[in-house]
Order: C-alpha cells, then structure tokens, then sequence
C-alpha cells in the first residue's frame, strides 16, 4: 500500500486514531456507494485495467504505462507474475472512498493500495498524471513482492522465514517508482541532523509511516555502494533463510548490524554540511501553534495588534484527532476552536494537507470540506460562528484552495471534475455562477489572484517536465486567458500568494528541501526562509513583511511566525530562461480517445472467487466440543459476497455430527447505497444465554433478508426478517407450554449513529447510539412469540488530548410468549461478573462510567532480537451498575462494582485489558444463583478486547 507523504505527516501530527470497521447491526461508520459505476475491462499483455465511462480519456494512458512498469520490473526483480494483474482505478479520491476492494473508508493520504488475497492493485487519479504513474508503479512492485513471497513458499513451505520488514517492501517500492521528493528530504534531515536516526534494527518494526522515506533512502543507499542487482539476488534466495537478518548476510555479505553501521556513517556524511548554511527553524523564527498548517492571517479590527502586526491567525490542527480550524493570537493567548471537521455530515473532512485557507476578508473564512459525495465551497463568519455560504457544483468532485478576489465579490478556487481532470474556476457570490478558467489534462492548483484582480498566480504540471513530476509557477489573465510560465525548474514550486508590494511569495523544492522564495512579476526571485528541514505554505502578512508559515522539526508539524530575513533574501536567482521549452505542450504517453477505449473495452461480469477457507474446533470442559469451517467468497471489486459456516456442536459420544450440523450461507449485495443480503441456515442445540444452564434446545430451518441503508457517513438504518420453522424446548422460562413447534417470522429495525474518535485502546471523543425495535410473530400457534425495544446510548466528553470521560446508558425490554433475554455478565458489561454467571433476563438496565486517562505514553522492552515498542497504556477509574430481571419469578437484586482498569494495545484488535475492583449489590447477589467465590466483593479480571 501506498501512503502519501502527507499520511506519514499526519500520523505524527495525530495521535492514533481510527474509526471502527463499520459492519451489520453493530455501531461503526459508513462506507456510502454515492455513484453507479459502470466498470469495463481493457486487457493488455499483462494488466486488466478495470474503469467506468467518465475516465475513459485516461485508461489508455494508465494501462500503457502499467505494461511499461511490468516490462521494467520483470527485468529489475528477474521474474514473471504468472497470474494476470488486475487494475482497478478510480477519477477521484472521492470514488475511491467509495471501494468495497478496502474493509475501511481510505483516508486522503492512501493513493492507492494492492491486497494479499486477490493481488488487486486499486488507486485513483487525483489530476496529477505524475502522481498517477508514481503510485501505480509503487503498487507494482508490491504484485512482484507478492508474487515472489508465493513461489519462495512453494520452494520451501516452512514456519519460519525470512519476512522483510516494512522498511524494506515499502522503501524499495518508493525507490523504483520515484525515490524521495523534498518532503522526504524535510523528514531525513531532521532525523539525521537532530540525532534520531534509527538504527535498521529499530525499523523492524512499525515507525508510523516513517518506514516510507527511510526505506527508500536505505535502498539507494544500498544500491549505490552494493549494486540494486543483490534486491532480485534476494527474493530469488529468500527461501534459503530462516530470518531476514541471515537473508541480508547472505546477500550482502554484512551483517544487519555492519550495514547500520555504514549507512549511519553515510547519512552523516551527506547530511551534516547543512548545518553550515541553514538554520532550524526555531532559530529563525517564533512558535505559534504546536502540530498545526496551513495558517492564514486574520485582517481587520477583530484581530486584534501584537507585537509583530496584525495579532491573530487561523490554521489547520488535527492533534486531537478530528480535523480542526482554530484561531490564535501571534503574540500567544488561547487558541479557541472555529470548527472541528469529521464529526458531522456537514463537515466530513477539511482536507488538511491539499486545500488552504483564506482569511483575508474580513469576518469570513474561505475554505473546502467533503459534504456527501463531493467537496463544498464553504464561507464562515468568523464573529457569528456559523455557515452563511456553501455552493457545491454538479461537475466537480473535489474543489481545493479557494481564494477570495480583492473585491470579495468571488472564489478562485481548483477543481476536479468527474472525469479527473484539474483545473482552474471562478464562482461569483452570492448567485454562485460558475467559470472555467483553464480546459486542458494539466493539474492546475493553488490559483492567487493579484492586488488589482486582473490576474491570478497558479501551480502547475504544464512545464516541460510536468510528466516527470515537475510544477512550476504561471499567471493567467483573467481578460484574455492567456498563460505565461513565470518560475522553470525540474522541481516543485508550490502555495504561491501574490502579496500587497506585487511579489509572489511561495514554498519551492528547488535545494532539495522545501523554502520559501519570492519572484516578481518577471520571475525574478529571493529566498524568504533557510530553515534546514523544511518551510512551506506561506501566508503574507497584510503588511508584506512577516510571513506565516507551516513548518517541520521535532518529528512534528508546527505552524511558525517568521520575521523577514535579510541574510536569507541575500540569496537572489534571476528570472527564467526566455527561451524555455513550451509549456502546456507534452501529452499523456500511450493516451488513446475515449470513444475509442469503450469501444475496445468490454463489460465487466461479476465472477465469484473464494478468498479464504479455514476450520476449527473448540472444547468446553462439561459442555461439550465444536468442529466447524468457514468461507469468504466475493468478486474481483468485493461488491458482492457470500459468508458460509458449517458447525457441528457434539456434547457426548461420537456419534451425532449430522444431527447436530449447523449450516449457514449468507449473501451481501455492496454495490449500490441501499446494501441488502439474503441466506438460509439450519441450527440444532443448546443456547445458553449467559448461563452455564441450558436455557433452551432448539432445532431451526429457515430464511433470512437484510437491508442496510446509510444515511450519510455517521448515521444508518438497518432492517432485518427472519423467517424459520422452529422446534423449541424451553428448561428456564416460566411458560405453559415448554415445546413450541411452528413457523416464526421476526423483524428488527435499528437506528445506529457513531461519530466516535478511536485511539488504540478504544473511543476517547464522539458518541455512539443505537436503537432497536423488534417483533417476532408464531403464525403456526397465532400469538407473538417476542417482543423487544433496546437503547445503547455512549458519550465520550474529552477531558485533554488523550483523557476523557466516557459514560453509557443500555436498556432492554422484552416480552411476550417467549421473550428475548439479553446477558449484563463480562468485562464488557457489568465488570466483576462472570460472563456465564446467570446475569441474565428479559429486562435490564445498565449505566456504565469511566475516567479514562494515559498511564504510560510507550513501553519498550528490550529483548535478544532488538527493541520491541508498544504503545501507550491507557488507565481508567470505573464504576458499573444494572440490573436484569424477568416479568415473573425471583426478585433480583441491584449489582454494581468499581474499581481501576489498565489498558495495553498490543496490537490491531488485541487490547489486553486489567480490571482491579470490588462489587456491590442491593441485597447481597440475591436471586442471580452465583456462586460463594461469585459473590466475593473483591475481584481480578483479565481480557482481550476494546473498551465500551
């Protein structure tokens, strides 16, 4: 998988956080088909390049150079995929959110990722036809990996093996596609030059990204000073060893330790002399905010005169772990919210790293958010706190970096159609028409317009290298279209800002790392910054003197006042060539019309695969064994699946398996926003429900349908219908007639909302909720056979960055002939009672609270294969409560405990969990038959599992 650069940079901006899957009946947020895709197929050699009408322009050029990549890496790797390669590609980001390929919604840093089990390589085009072929490439290189890890298998099918590490797949992928770019340079020399520079060993594990620009430094370096020959050397002997540590001996010849050692030494070398001619940026300049871009100044009476101007800024800050604008004085003060992105459907993402803000006219706030399927241009009032502006537009799906015009009277902003292609538009306020300024397959970004609106300042791929991924400066005018190159270079130039004095302020990669320089109308230039690890995205002050600027150091992202520098704007370079090559001249290589690539493509047909099968088998000392298989099937976009188990509960003896079989088969339709699913099961045996006591015996052949229908990203309804023929035997509840024989068909509605913010032990911030109704009818005997309404209401109320208080509400009321029963036992619910301790009934209340707050920030251990590193440790103060009963019987008591819990993520769905505490009860456990130990006030509890 490919991360963006800017996904490594937001990982260290953020502390982790990441929704829950969202699934059928349990919370979680939605993944939303907004569109119908119709996917066709163009084969070639070796890819099958899977795209839908609207990208047709594209798909030639995409699948030409996806056979070039193949050629260029059968040679590099020295192998051939013996399996076709299937390419799924996507106009936008917003479709590719739209994937069922991914269990999860892709974040906007993920550009494009290939999976294990079908080696599917999915990505989308963002209007950057460099970018496109970057990730491409990057994601092929991981097919050969993939295909070479299967035959070293095969060669020798044994436990142990040598596994490279992230570094390695990931770094030699970005090194073979494209090597690093100046944001890789920001990360490199600040590891190097601040001393924390891990050593190789330390790599092997995960690093937060970090694996990206330093494995493919390591592979060049590796290549220049040992041949890239010894990479396809390496998967061709990787079968030979038991440990990635003897592969590299093996191959190189030095131990993992020696070549530490060398590259250390190497990077020191190259990165050192930096020192001598750039400064960090603390030096040069003033902290204003801590993890926070994309500042912008605040004009106008509101904000205020500090020491240094205009006092105040707004900028982009995402450290809680929701995307949020907020407002600060330059001089310092309290940083006050604007708005938090990713809670609403209003505000679903703010794109922190791709669009800036505006502030420049007074009381407002110019910027774009994701609102459904597509991005919206949206205006804040700053005094009021509210929306009064907010214009989305047919055509496009993604609009980036608006910009006001110097009369207010309207937005410059890029925009991405449906098709991919970026371009430059105008909207006039408040009737919200719409201009297209630019019309061509070049990515055209970041518009400024200039003091006296006439012309606009812009980025784009047009230069003569723009293939390559070179972006340089040009100026529109606005009266007649015309477009003149204003800044040359086989780097990127970026976030230009025209100023009030007619200088274009920008970041620019142009020494290897990115700085800020300053050209006039004729391209003359300065440098503006010399920080040594990177300063970009300028804000001018409405003086022209200071600048705002994001900056890196630390391993963090920070936002920074910077004074203007004479020793820095000392550096001056003239204006461009005059005999440039032509801009806006070089097409896309292998591009074929679109009419006709539909022509030659042919309609995709949805083919069934099975994507893994595995058994078990289970014991329970006095209850019995569980033998038992499942599959996953699906087609090559996962839109369509079909889950089966088979299950045969045995309880004594050998004999039984067939009576005692336990078969279901589920399908499940993703392909369009309404998701819905049908399949047929046939179950036998006990059901204990909470209890080591058989509740009831039960011997069921039926049907069922399931519908699911999201209302935006945070809300959904869900529907379910079961119909079956039922022989049941009731042991524990008080009916007339224990054996009931008939047909039952039940029907479940729920309303379930999650808008929570996850860190690695569980949700911190946000809430959860959902409702459900329910009503099994026994048509056989003609009476309700149950009936249920259940509430599970959580609130998480943030306390600090990784503090919180967390409280829940669960109610559960059932009836009729044979009520449903629910469990309040477990860790999960009611924490000292076992979870087969007979907490159980047809009605329960519940009220759970937790103080949750960091123990630990990390925890190392060192150990004879190197350092292994977990995440922080999470405690928490809790107090439980509830109560569960039956209409009729024994009266129960009221139980509760209290106590401290301790929390340690050890990995992805494994959260070791300790609870130290005491239990309470109303009337001493009364009518729950617990146990003499059960009953014990104090208790110790370990499990796996998230908090609630």
């Amino acid at each position: 998988m490919r991360l963006r650069r800017t996904l490594l940079l937001l990982a260290l901006l953020l502390p982790a956080a990441a929704p829950a899957a969202a699934q059928f009946f349990a919370f979680g947020q939605n993944k939303i088909q907004y569109r119908r895709f119709d996917w066709q197929i163009l084969r070639g050699p070796h890819v099958d390049l899977y795209f839908y009408p609207e990208e047709a322009g594209l798909a030639g050029a995409a699948l030409a150079y996806a056979e070039a990549s193949y050629d260029s890496l059968r040679l590099q790797f020295g192998h051939d995929v013996p399996t076709r390669i299937p390419l799924i590609m996507y106009a936008s980001h917003a479709d590719f959110e739209q994937t069922n390929i991914l269990p999860f919604t892709p974040p906007e840093g993920i550009l494009g990722a290939t999976d294990f089990l079908k080696r599917r390589v999915t990505l989308p085009f963002r209007g950057s036809f460099a970018e496109f072929r970057h990730t491409l490439r990057h994601e092929l290189v991981h097919v050969f990996q993939l295909s070479l890890g299967t035959a070293n298998y095969y060669k020798s099918p044994r436990i142990t093996k040598a596994t490279p590490p992230l570094w390695w797949t990931e770094g030699l992928a970005e090194y073979w596609s494209e090597g690093e770019d100046a944001r890789d340079e920001m990360v490199l020399r600040d590891l190097i030059l601040s001393g924390k520079l891990p050593t190789l060993a330390q790599l092997s594990g995960p690093l937060g990204g970090l694996e990206y620009p330093l494995g493919g430094r390591i592979h060049r370096w590796l290549g220049e000073t040992y041949g890239d020959w010894r990479v396809a050397l390496f998967y061709q002997e990787q079968w030979r060893y038991e440990t990635f540590e003897d592969a590299m001996l093996g191959v190189y010849g030095r131990t993992l330790d020696q070549l530490n050692e060398e590259f250390q030494l190497a990077m020191r070398r190259a990165y050192y002399p930096t020192v001598q001619v750039r400064d960090p940026l603390p030096v040069k300049a003033r902290l204003v905010a801590h993890r926070a871009i994309k500042g912008a100044f605040v004009p106008g009476d509101s904000a205020g005169e500090g020491e240094d101007g205009p006092g105040e800024a707004v900028y982009i800050s995402p450290v809680t772990g929701y995307v949020t604008i907020y407002r600060k004085g330059l001089a310092g003060g309290r940083e006050r919210t604007v708005l938090t992105g990713g809670r609403s459907a209003d505000l679903e993402s703010l794109h922190p790293f791709a669009s800036r803000l505006d502030a420049s006219r007074p009381g407002h706030l110019l910027f774009s958010a994701r609102i459904g399927d597509r991005d919206a241009l949206v205006v804040w009032n700053l005094d009021e706190r509210r929306v009064v502006g907010r214009y989305q537009f047919p055509d496009l799906v993604s609009i980036l970096s608006p910009a006001w015009t110097p009369d207010g009277r309207a937005v410059l902003f890029s925009g991405l159609t449906l098709s991919g292609i970026s371009d430059l538009y105008r909207v006039t306020l408040p009737d919200g028409e719409l201009t297209r300024l630019t019309d061509d397959p070049y990515q055209d970004l970041d518009p400024s317009p200039s003091p006296d609106g006439t012309r606009l300042v812009f980025v784009s791929d047009r230069t003569a290298g723009g293939l390559d991924g070179s972006k340089n400066l040009f100026v529109l005018d606005l009266a007649t279209g015309a477009i003149r190159q204003l800044t040359s270079g086989t780097w990127v130039d970026e976030s230009p800002t025209w100023s009030a004095d007619d200088r274009i302020v920008f970041a620019s990669g142009r020494d290897g790392i990115l700085n800020v320089f300053s050209v006039d109308t004729l391209g003359a230039g300065r440098r503006e910054t010399s920080a040594w690890t990177g300063a970009f995205d300028p804000a001018v002050s409405p003086d022209g003197g200071a600048l705002l600027v994001s900056g890196f150091n630390g391993l963090s992202l920070d936002l920074y006042h910077y004074p203007p520098d004479d020793a820095a704007r000392a550096d001056t370079f003239g204006p461009p060539d005059p005999d440039l090559p032509p801009h806006s001249q070089w097409p896309w290589p292998g591009a074929t019309d679109a009419e006709q690539v539909l022509a030659a493509g042919e309609p995709y047909r949805r083919r069934l695969t099975l994507d893994f099968a595995a058994g078990e088998a289970t014991f329970l000392p006095g209850i019995g064994s569980l033998q038992g298989a499942s599959f996953l099937m699906s087609d090559l976009l996962s839109d369509h699946l079909v889950v089966g188990t088979v299950a045969s509960y045995q309880a004594e003896g050998l004999g039984g398996l067939l009576d005692n079989l336990n078969v279901g088969v589920v399908y499940l339709n993703q392909k369009r926003r309404l998701n819905w699913g049908g399949g047929l099961f046939r179950t036998k045996g006990s059901n204990f429900e909470g209890s080591l006591d058989v509740a009831y015996e039960e011997s069921a052949v039926g049907a069922l349908g399931i519908l699911r229908y999201p209302l935006d990203r945070f809300n959904r309804l869900e529907a379910s219908m079961v119909v079956e023929r039922s022989d049941r035997v009731d042991f524990t509840l008080p009916v007339d007639e224990p054996r009931r024989v008939g047909w039952i068909a039940s029907h479940f509605v729920s309303y379930v909302h999650d808008n929570s913010l996850w860190v690695p032990s569980g949700p911190i911030d946000g809430g959860r909720l959902s409702l459900t109704a329910g009503l099994s009818s026994d048509f056989s005997n003609s009476r309700f056979d149950n009936f249920l309404f259940a509430g599970d209401l959580r609130r998480y109320f943030r306390l600090g960055r990784r503090s919180a208080y967390a409280a829940r509400l669960f109610g559960f009321w059932s009836g009729g002939d044979r009520p449903r029963r629910v469990n309040l036992g477990g860790t999960v619910a009611l924490r000292g009672y076992p979870l087969f301790g007979r907490i159980v009934g047809s009605r329960a209340y519940m009220i759970n609270q937790e103080l949750r707050y960091p123990l630990l920030n990390h925890l190392t251990f060192g150990t004879p294969l190197g350092t292994v590193r977990f995440p922080e440790i999470q405690g928490a103060f809790f107090a439980d409560l509830g109560r569960a009963w039956f209409e009729s019987g024994e009266d129960r008591a009221v139980l509760g405990s209290y106590g401290a819990s301790f929390r340690w993520p050890l990995g992805p769905f494994a959260v070791l969990r300790l609870d130290v505490g005491r239990r309470f009860s109303s009337d001493n456990f009364r009518g729950y038959g617990l146990t003499p130990e059960q009953r014990k006030t104090g208790f110790v509890s370990f499990f796996f599992g998230y908090n609630y």
